[in-house]
């Protein structure tokens, strides 16, 4: 090695510096902040995915500068919106509630809904004991004791499949239960 050449450090693989970042957050942060914004309508995940844009900023190890900054910059902000979605779409997010201190909370039940809860676990408990005693089985194992269906297969000593089968039959009568499934 030549005497004064310092190589880079692997951890230095960026093209774009930490003072370029800074310069980028300045110059760009207001449009990310309104794209995001119009997308989401939530300010805490609008600050996330501006900070996801700009992590992978950091992360660049393609060589050279960057010719159109805006441009690239709102391409990743394009690629963080459609991961998000994609991220949601495989969670479900969506179909999740906020959780509520009242909803959970002891003095949050009212006798209503006290009774609706006791009324759905005799009307859960009546359709289970309807169904075959291998089923009941299966569902009980699988829903309530959180086993995987290989686990369950395994311990009863069926196919997956017929796990598969159990199951999709208990699942159909608790739904024609609840008014789920026709």
């Amino acid at each position: 090695m030549a005497k004064g050449t310092n190589p880079r450090p692997e951890t230095d693989t960026q093209s774009i510096d930490r003072d370029q970042i800074e310069a980028y957050a300045r110059e760009f942060q207001p449009a990310l902040t309104a794209f995001f914004m119009r997308r989401s309508g939530s300010a805490d995940l609008t600050n996330d995915l501006v900070q996801d844009v700009f992590v992978r900023l950091l992360r660049r190890k393609k060589s050279g500068e960057i010719e159109r900054p805006a441009a690239y910059v709102m391409q990743t902000a394009a690629s963080v919106w459609n991961d998000h979605l994609r991220a949601g779409q495989v969670r479900h997010s969506h179909e999740h509630d906020e959780y509520d201190d009242m909803d959970h909370s002891p003095e949050g039940l009212s006798p209503e809904r006290v009774y609706e809860g006791r009324e759905a676990i005799e009307r859960i408990l009546a359709v289970l004991s309807s169904l075959p005693d291998r089923t009941q089985d299966i569902y009980l194992l699988c829903r309530f004791d959180g086993y995987k269906r290989q686990e369950v297969a395994k311990r009863l000593g069926i196919s997956i499949s017929a796990v598969d089968k159990h199951m999709m039959a208990a699942t159909k009568r608790v739904g024609k239960a609840f008014g789920g499934l026709k």
